[in-house]
């Protein structure tokens, strides 16, 4: 995951400044993961991450789906001129989101480990909504990049 945000912000960087960090708050977002799964011991839950860690972790994840949604979207929508297929993905991510909010739900207030006993599985649930999730994002900021090369052709023939 690591590897294709570096890509997206070779490929995508100085577009914007909103894109810039937010793309900086998704290799930050994928650090944080993986922090959480190295923590994890299955066979025992002494391991557990700290409960803290945990409830950063949820504030984190719901600021980035809620920042690519409010700020970096309606970006795009704005940017773009082939609306459906920007909206189609956008659609796409909205299976992501709900359970990344879900996730948000049950994790942010637990204040015991005794109620993290889903939370490895929930855990490696999230990790492929997030791969999932970036893959489209990453096709919604082709989509912006395309139309800024096409919309620099017309201005530069």
């Amino acid at each position: 995951m690591l590897k294709r945000v570096a890509q997206a912000q070779q490929r995508w960087g100085g577009a914007s400044q909103v894109i810039d960090n937010w793309l900086a708050e998704r290799s930050q977002l994928i650090v944080e993961y993986c922090q959480l799964v190295g923590q994890k011991q299955p066979k025992s839950m002494q391991k557990l991450p700290q409960l803290e860690q945990i409830q950063h972790f949820c504030h984190h994840l719901v600021d980035y789906v809620s920042t690519g949604h409010f700020g970096v979207f309606d970006q795009i929508i704005e940017d773009c001129q082939d609306y459906r297929r920007v909206h189609g993905y956008i659609q796409q991510l909205a299976p992501t989101t709900e359970i990344i909010v879900d996730f948000y739900d049950k994790y942010v207030e637990v204040s015991d480990l005794s109620e993290l006993n889903e939370f490895i599985d929930t855990l490696g649930i999230i990790g492929e909504s997030l791969e999932n999730r970036f893959a489209i994002e990453d096709k919604l900021l082709a989509e912006l990049y395309q139309h800024v090369v096409a919309e620099q052709a017309q201005t530069n023939p």
